[in-house]
Protein backbone atom coordinates (compact mmCIF):
# COMPACT_ATOMS: atom_id res chain seq x y z
CA UNK A 1 0.00 0.00 0.00
CA UNK A 2 1.68 3.71 -1.19
CA UNK A 3 2.45 5.38 2.30
CA UNK A 4 0.17 7.92 1.90
CA UNK A 5 -3.28 6.33 1.29
CA UNK A 6 -4.57 6.09 4.88
CA UNK A 7 -3.92 9.98 5.17
CA UNK A 8 -4.28 11.59 1.67
CA UNK A 9 -7.22 13.37 3.13
CA UNK A 10 -4.84 14.96 5.23
CA UNK A 11 -2.13 16.12 3.11
CA UNK A 12 -3.13 19.39 1.96
CA UNK A 13 -3.52 20.41 5.61
CA UNK A 14 -0.21 18.76 6.36
CA UNK A 15 1.79 20.58 3.11
CA UNK A 16 0.78 24.19 2.96
CA UNK A 17 3.61 25.97 1.59
CA UNK A 18 4.79 26.96 -1.87
CA UNK A 19 8.43 28.35 -0.92
CA UNK A 20 9.37 26.45 -3.67
CA UNK A 21 7.25 27.49 -6.39
CA UNK A 22 8.47 30.22 -7.85
CA UNK A 23 11.59 28.21 -8.60
CA UNK A 24 9.69 25.46 -10.17
CA UNK A 25 7.91 28.11 -12.51
CA UNK A 26 11.02 29.82 -13.57
CA UNK A 27 12.32 26.15 -14.54
CA UNK A 28 9.36 25.84 -16.32
CA UNK A 29 9.59 29.39 -17.99
CA UNK A 30 13.23 28.85 -19.14
CA UNK A 31 13.17 24.94 -20.34
CA UNK A 32 9.54 25.03 -21.87
CA UNK A 33 7.14 22.32 -21.90
CA UNK A 34 5.93 19.90 -21.94
CA UNK A 35 6.33 19.21 -18.01
CA UNK A 36 5.97 16.16 -16.16
CA UNK A 37 6.16 15.82 -12.18
CA UNK A 38 7.19 12.37 -10.79
CA UNK A 39 5.04 11.94 -7.55
CA UNK A 40 2.83 14.28 -7.54
CA UNK A 41 0.66 14.05 -5.06
CA UNK A 42 -2.48 16.22 -4.27
CA UNK A 43 -1.08 18.17 -6.99
CA UNK A 44 0.69 21.11 -5.25
CA UNK A 45 3.00 22.02 -7.67
CA UNK A 46 1.45 20.23 -10.72
CA UNK A 47 -1.39 22.49 -10.50
CA UNK A 48 0.40 25.65 -10.50
CA UNK A 49 2.41 24.63 -13.30
CA UNK A 50 -0.74 23.95 -15.45
CA UNK A 51 -2.42 27.62 -14.03
CA UNK A 52 0.73 28.77 -15.75
CA UNK A 53 0.45 27.91 -18.96
CA UNK A 54 2.19 24.41 -19.00
CA UNK A 55 1.41 21.23 -20.12
CA UNK A 56 1.46 19.19 -17.38
CA UNK A 57 1.29 15.54 -16.58
CA UNK A 58 1.72 14.30 -12.83
CA UNK A 59 2.59 10.83 -12.03
CA UNK A 60 1.25 9.51 -8.53
CA UNK A 61 1.16 5.74 -6.71
CA UNK A 62 -1.47 6.88 -4.25
CA UNK A 63 -5.05 6.58 -5.87
CA UNK A 64 -6.59 8.46 -2.89
CA UNK A 65 -4.12 11.20 -3.78
CA UNK A 66 -4.63 11.55 -6.87
CA UNK A 67 -7.91 11.36 -6.54
CA UNK A 68 -7.81 14.72 -4.71
CA UNK A 69 -5.83 16.29 -7.31
CA UNK A 70 -8.36 15.31 -9.68
CA UNK A 71 -10.71 17.25 -7.82
CA UNK A 72 -8.93 20.33 -7.62
CA UNK A 73 -7.81 20.75 -11.00
CA UNK A 74 -8.75 19.08 -14.17
CA UNK A 75 -5.81 21.04 -16.53
CA UNK A 76 -3.37 18.37 -15.54
CA UNK A 77 -3.14 15.18 -16.87
CA UNK A 78 -2.73 12.03 -14.60
CA UNK A 79 -1.21 8.86 -14.22
CA UNK A 80 -1.71 6.19 -11.81
CA UNK A 81 1.80 4.32 -11.32
CA UNK A 82 5.12 3.99 -9.93
CA UNK A 83 7.67 6.60 -10.83
CA UNK A 84 10.42 3.41 -11.42
CA UNK A 85 8.13 2.09 -14.38
CA UNK A 86 4.94 4.55 -15.30
CA UNK A 87 5.18 4.70 -19.21
CA UNK A 88 2.94 8.13 -19.66
CA UNK A 89 3.43 7.57 -23.50
CA UNK A 90 5.61 10.97 -24.37
CA UNK A 91 8.26 12.93 -23.77
CA UNK A 92 8.54 16.02 -22.15
CA UNK A 93 11.35 18.86 -21.55
CA UNK A 94 11.22 19.46 -18.09
CA UNK A 95 10.73 16.55 -15.11
CA UNK A 96 10.51 17.75 -11.83
CA UNK A 97 10.73 15.02 -8.85
CA UNK A 98 10.42 17.73 -5.34
CA UNK A 99 9.51 17.91 -1.84
CA UNK A 100 10.76 14.21 -1.21
CA UNK A 101 9.51 11.86 -3.37
CA UNK A 102 12.87 10.82 -4.18
CA UNK A 103 13.36 9.62 -1.11
CA UNK A 104 10.13 7.25 -0.94
CA UNK A 105 12.66 5.17 -3.14
CA UNK A 106 13.78 3.07 -0.33
CA UNK A 107 17.01 1.40 -2.60
CA UNK A 108 19.72 2.22 -4.71
CA UNK A 109 18.03 -0.07 -7.58
CA UNK A 110 15.08 1.62 -6.75
CA UNK A 111 16.26 5.05 -7.36
CA UNK A 112 18.17 3.83 -10.58
CA UNK A 113 15.26 2.78 -11.81
CA UNK A 114 13.19 5.78 -11.44
CA UNK A 115 16.38 7.64 -12.56
CA UNK A 116 16.37 5.79 -16.11
CA UNK A 117 12.76 5.75 -16.34
CA UNK A 118 12.63 9.61 -16.17
CA UNK A 119 15.52 9.55 -18.55
CA UNK A 120 13.74 7.79 -21.45
CA UNK A 121 10.61 10.16 -21.14
CA UNK A 122 12.85 13.30 -21.55
CA UNK A 123 13.35 15.07 -24.85
CA UNK A 124 17.15 15.05 -25.97
CA UNK A 125 18.61 17.62 -23.82
CA UNK A 126 15.79 17.98 -21.33
CA UNK A 127 16.18 18.87 -17.93
CA UNK A 128 15.44 16.35 -14.63
CA UNK A 129 15.36 18.71 -11.46
CA UNK A 130 15.34 16.63 -7.97
CA UNK A 131 14.74 18.09 -4.48
CA UNK A 132 15.10 16.61 -1.14
CA UNK A 133 15.42 17.46 2.48
CA UNK A 134 19.45 18.03 3.08
CA UNK A 135 20.36 16.10 6.59
CA UNK A 136 23.29 16.70 8.72
CA UNK A 137 24.58 14.05 10.79
CA UNK A 138 24.19 15.71 14.01
CA UNK A 139 20.03 15.31 12.65
CA UNK A 140 20.96 11.80 11.94
CA UNK A 141 22.67 10.89 15.21
CA UNK A 142 19.69 12.23 17.24
CA UNK A 143 17.53 9.67 15.72
CA UNK A 144 19.32 6.95 15.96
CA UNK A 145 18.61 5.89 19.67
CA UNK A 146 15.45 4.88 21.04
CA UNK A 147 12.74 6.72 19.32
CA UNK A 148 11.52 9.43 20.91
CA UNK A 149 8.12 11.28 20.66
CA UNK A 150 7.81 15.07 19.55
CA UNK A 151 6.07 17.70 18.58
CA UNK A 152 6.25 18.43 15.00
CA UNK A 153 3.69 21.58 14.27
CA UNK A 154 0.14 22.59 14.87
CA UNK A 155 -1.91 23.86 11.84
CA UNK A 156 -4.70 26.20 12.55
CA UNK A 157 -7.82 25.28 10.46
CA UNK A 158 -11.07 27.25 9.34
CA UNK A 159 -12.48 24.82 11.88
CA UNK A 160 -10.19 23.64 14.05
CA UNK A 161 -6.67 22.60 13.89
CA UNK A 162 -4.45 19.61 13.35
CA UNK A 163 -1.60 18.23 15.92
CA UNK A 164 1.40 16.35 13.96
CA UNK A 165 3.56 14.54 16.98
CA UNK A 166 6.00 11.84 15.29
CA UNK A 167 8.74 9.12 16.10
CA UNK A 168 12.23 8.62 13.95
CA UNK A 169 14.48 5.74 13.88
CA UNK A 170 17.56 6.22 11.30
CA UNK A 171 19.19 3.14 10.01
CA UNK A 172 22.76 4.67 8.96
CA UNK A 173 23.21 0.49 7.45
CA UNK A 174 20.90 1.41 5.40
CA UNK A 175 20.79 4.85 5.31
CA UNK A 176 17.05 4.35 5.95
CA UNK A 177 15.10 7.12 8.32
CA UNK A 178 11.40 5.25 9.32
CA UNK A 179 8.94 7.31 10.85
CA UNK A 180 6.05 6.98 13.11
CA UNK A 181 3.01 9.99 12.47
CA UNK A 182 0.58 10.58 14.78
CA UNK A 183 -2.14 12.85 13.67
CA UNK A 184 -4.74 14.19 15.99
CA UNK A 185 -7.56 16.49 14.42
CA UNK A 186 -9.30 18.93 16.53
CA UNK A 187 -12.98 20.75 16.45
CA UNK A 188 -13.86 24.39 16.37
CA UNK A 189 -14.94 23.75 19.92
CA UNK A 190 -11.51 22.31 20.91
CA UNK A 191 -13.17 18.74 20.64
CA UNK A 192 -10.69 16.03 19.73
CA UNK A 193 -12.33 14.43 16.11
CA UNK A 194 -9.73 11.34 15.28
CA UNK A 195 -6.53 10.23 15.79
CA UNK A 196 -4.61 8.27 13.05
CA UNK A 197 -1.30 6.77 12.99
CA UNK A 198 0.92 6.73 9.96
CA UNK A 199 4.64 5.23 8.79
CA UNK A 200 6.55 6.36 6.57
CA UNK A 201 10.41 5.65 5.42
CA UNK A 202 12.37 7.50 3.40
CA UNK A 203 16.03 6.42 1.91
CA UNK A 204 18.47 9.32 3.10
CA UNK A 205 20.87 10.82 0.45
CA UNK A 206 23.42 12.46 -0.53
CA UNK A 207 25.02 14.79 -2.56
CA UNK A 208 28.02 13.29 -4.28
CA UNK A 209 25.40 9.76 -4.22
CA UNK A 210 23.05 11.46 -5.81
CA UNK A 211 25.57 13.02 -8.54
CA UNK A 212 26.60 9.84 -8.72
CA UNK A 213 23.53 7.67 -9.59
CA UNK A 214 22.32 10.83 -11.93
CA UNK A 215 25.79 9.97 -14.15
CA UNK A 216 25.06 6.36 -14.48
CA UNK A 217 21.60 7.17 -15.64
CA UNK A 218 23.06 8.84 -18.68
CA UNK A 219 22.56 12.75 -17.26
CA UNK A 220 25.20 15.48 -17.25
CA UNK A 221 24.64 17.31 -13.72
CA UNK A 222 24.43 21.19 -14.79
CA UNK A 223 23.79 22.14 -11.00
CA UNK A 224 23.28 21.84 -7.72
CA UNK A 225 21.87 24.29 -5.03
CA UNK A 226 20.89 24.40 -1.19
CA UNK A 227 18.07 25.95 -2.04
CA UNK A 228 15.28 27.86 -3.73
CA UNK A 229 17.14 31.08 -4.71
CA UNK A 230 19.94 29.02 -6.22
CA UNK A 231 22.21 29.61 -2.98
CA UNK A 232 25.61 26.68 -3.01
CA UNK A 233 24.88 23.67 -1.45
CA UNK A 234 26.68 23.45 2.18
CA UNK A 235 27.05 21.48 5.31
CA UNK A 236 24.40 24.00 6.66
CA UNK A 237 21.69 23.76 3.89
CA UNK A 238 18.34 22.78 4.21
CA UNK A 239 17.77 21.52 0.68
CA UNK A 240 19.34 20.05 -2.01
CA UNK A 241 18.25 20.34 -5.32
CA UNK A 242 19.73 19.12 -8.47
CA UNK A 243 19.49 20.01 -11.94
CA UNK A 244 20.64 17.49 -14.78
CA UNK A 245 20.15 17.52 -18.37
CA UNK A 246 19.18 14.16 -20.55
CA UNK A 247 23.19 13.21 -22.07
Amino acid sequence: MPEYDTVADLYDLEYDHDYDLPFWLALAQREGGPVIEWGAGTGRIAIPLAKAGFDVTGVEISNPMLGLARKKSKSVRYVLGDMRSAKPDRRYRLAVCAFNSFLCLPSVDDALAFLRNAREHLLPGGLLGIEVSAFTPEELAETSGIPALHHDFTRELPSGRLERFSTSRYDAAAQLLEMRLFYELYGSEGELESKRANDLTIRVTGRDELVLMLRLSGFEVEAIYGGFEGEPFTAGSDHLIALARRA
